[in-house]
C-alpha cells in the first residue's frame, strides 16, 4: 500500500506540488500559519475563483525548496521501519513530534532475594543489585513475568539510591522519576504483580500526595503511603513553604480527601505552612 502524506500540511503540499492551485476553504487555519512566509513572498497567492477562493502558487522551485526544508524525506515520509523518535527526525526534524510508543524502561533495586518468576526461570534482580546497584527492566517485556512482597514506588533519584536505609523491609524499589507513567500504573495492576504490595515514598507536598491517590486508584486495595514516625519533627525542621505554594490549587482540592494518610500529612502542611522534599528521610538514617 502506497503510504499517505507525513501530516495534514503535508497533504496539501502535495496538492500545491502536483497541480499547483487548491481551494483556500481546505487548509486549516492552523496549517496557513505554517505557510504564512510563503504568502508574504507571493509564492502561494490567494485568488477570488468562480463563488469561492483558491490558493495558487506562482513559483515551484520555491516551493519545492520549502517543502524540502520542512520535509528532508518527502512529504509521504520515510520508506522502511524507524524507530518513532528517529522517523519523526527524519521525517519533520523533531524527535517530539512522535506518534509511535517508545519502549517503557525503568530503574529497579532488589532487595531480601526478590525475584521475578515465570514458569521455571528467574530474574534475581536482588543479586543483580548486590552486584552492579541497579538492574532495568523493559516493560513491553514483562508480561507473564510475576513478583511478590513489598515494592516501594520512589520519587526521587537519590532517595531510590538509599531506599535500604529508609525502608529495609522494601523487596523492590522502582525510581517513580517523578510522576509515574500510566503504563506502569497498568502493569502495577497486572495478574503478575497483584501480590505485591505497594508503597509509595513521595515528596511531602500537594503533588506527592495527589501522586498517591493516582497510584491508589491504580492498586486500591494494596496501596499505602510511607511516613515514618519522625514525619511531623523532620516537617517543623526541614520543610518548604514554596513547596506549598506552588500548588495552590491542588492543596485546596487536597483537604477535601477522605485518605486517612492523605489527611495527616495535609494536617502537618497546614498546620506548619511547608512540604518536605522526600530526600529530608535520608538525615537520620545514614
Amino acid at each position: 500500500m502506497k503510504p499517505g502524506p507525513v501530516d495534514s500540511l503535508a497533504k496539501q503540499l502535495t496538492i500545491l506540488s502536483d497541480s499547483s492551485s487548491l481551494p483556500a476553504s481546505s487548509i486549516s487555519r492552523r496549517d496557513r500559519m505554517r505557510l504564512q512566509s510563503l504568502f508574504d513572498a507571493g509564492v502561494i497567492e490567494e485568488v477570488r475563483s468562480g463563488a469561492g477562493r483558491r490558493l495558487i502558487v506562482t513559483n515551484q522551485a520555491v516551493l519545492q525548496a520549502f517543502i524540502q526544508s520542512l520535509y528532508p524525506s518527502g512529504l509521504e515520509g520515510l520508506k522502511g521501519d524507524l524507530p518513532a523518535r528517529s522517523k519523526a527526525v527524519a521525517e519533520r526534524k523533531d524527535s517530539k513530534r512522535a506518534s509511535g510508543k517508545t519502549p517503557t524502561t525503568i530503574l529497579i533495586r532488589g532487595f531480601n532475594l526478590c525475584t521475578f518468576d515465570k514458569d521455571n526461570s528467574k530474574l534475581p534482580v536482588a543479586e543483580w543489585t548486590e552486584s552492579v546497584g541497579i538492574a532495568a527492566l523493559c516493560l513491553d517485556s514483562m508480561e507473564g513475568w510475576q513478583c511478590q512482597g513489598t515494592l516501594g514506588l520512589v520519587e526521587n533519584l537519590e532517595t531510590f539510591w538509599h531506599i535500604e536505609k529508609i525502608a529495609p523491609f522494601v523487596d523492590l524499589a522502582i525510581y517513580a522519576e517523578g510522576r509515574i507513567g500510566t503504563d506502569v500504573l497498568d502493569w502495577l495492576s497486572s495478574p503478575g504483580m497483584i501480590a505485591t504490595r505497594v508503597i509509595h515514598f513521595p515528596d511531602y507536598d500537594p503533588v506527592g500526595m495527589d501522586e498517591f491517590l493516582r497510584i491508589k486508584r491504580a492498586c486500591p486495595e494494596r496501596s499505602e503511603l510511607y511516613h515514618p514516625p519522625d514525619l511531623e519533627m523532620l516537617f517543623a525542621r526541614y520543610g518548604k513553604a514554596k513547596l506549598l505554594q506552588d500548588s495552590v490549587a491542588v492543596l485546596a482540592r487536597l483537604r477535601k480527601s477522605t485518605d486517612t494518610d492523605v489527611r495527616y500529612v495535609v494536617g502537618l502542611m497546614d498546620q506548619y505552612g511547608v512540604g518536605l522534599e522526600q530526600e529530608g528521610l535520608l538525615i537520620n538514617q545514614l
